[in-house]
């Protein structure tokens, strides 16, 4: 029999939570342990940020995940540690005036849950590092007729003196407009690596969704964020095994790699810095029908 864990990715990259199913087959048989499913971010954002908590459960089990509760989890880094407090069942938060620095490491820490129900608890821990993303110019907003749909744009310097990879998040009026896995956009520098970017795509709003027409007035916001490596490879796995494939073509689905060290665990602690730009739309850029 086929199992899967399932796993909500949180947006904390941009503070407001989604929600994204993923598939993760493994051929246990009833033998198939309970995996620990952690969901931890924490960005350059002065915020409380939050690690979730919860059990893996079986595909055909429509109930949601079940949270862990009582957990002793820390953050490390910068010279900082901080403990966070369980606001809400399965829920961890930092104190508000916590943030991430720059340049440094930051490790998680896991304490006090039983994982592999042996009758002691297990010690969770796992690292990233932020790195630094350089500042957007601005973003620009279009009409593009063949495609009905508004085109944003960046305009920045891309540094050139490493490799980098990038993430960028949408909102509209404050509120998240990818708000699941796949509609996320994530690139590394290949194309752009040490150029002056002058007009890249990174977000197409589709005139059928409702949340995602634009009026006049609106305000568009692209949040990009800087990825480790292995933070960037994690996204893309996920995207890849939880968005549509064809069976012909596409090879069978795998475990996404991540970087939780411990007993029958999942999950990711990203780490990341943040800029951002900002757009209003105005009706006179294009007179669309009424």
């Amino acid at each position: 029999m086929k199992f899967n864990i399932i796993l909500t990715l949180v947006s904390l990259i941009v503070g407001i939570s989604c929600t994204e199913r993923m598939d993760l087959d493994t051929e246990f048989g009833d033998d198939f342990p309970r995996y620990m499913v952690v969901e931890g971010f924490l960005s350059t954002d002065t915020t409380e940020h939050t690690v979730k908590l919860s059990w893996s459960k079986k595909l055909d089990n429509e109930e949601k995940p079940e949270t862990i509760s009582n957990a002793l989890i820390t953050i490390t880094g910068n010279g900082q540690t901080v403990e966070l407090d369980e606001k809400e069942p399965g829920i961890y938060s930092t104190p508000a005036n916590f943030y991430g620095v720059v340049g440094n490491a930051y490790h998680l820490t896991i304490d006090n849950v039983d994982v592999d129900e042996d009758g002691e608890p297990d010690l969770i821990t796992a690292t990233d590092s932020i790195v630094p993303v350089s500042p957007l110019d601005s973003i620009t907003l279009a009409w593009i007729e063949p495609w009905e749909a508004w085109n944003v744009k960046i305009y920045a310097q891309e540094p050139g003196d490493q490799q980098n990879f990038y993430m960028f998040n949408t909102y509209v009026n404050d509120t998240l407009i990818t708000d699941t896995l796949y509609e996320v956009t994530i690139t590394d520098d290949y194309l752009i690596n040490g150029i002056y970017i002058n007009g890249l795509d990174v977000y197409y709003f589709n005139e059928e969704d409702t949340d995602e027409v634009l009026y006049d007035g609106d305000t568009v916001t692209i949040a990009l964020s800087s990825l480790t490596e292995q933070a960037f490879e994690f996204l893309w796995q996920a995207q890849t095994e939880s968005g549509y494939s064809a069976p012909v073509f596409s090879g069978p689905p795998s475990n996404v790699d991540n970087n939780m060290e411990g007993k029958n665990v999942f999950g990711f602690f990203l780490t990341h810095d943040i800029k951002r730009a900002h757009a209003v739309w105005r009706d006179e850029y294009y007179a669309r029908e009424k």
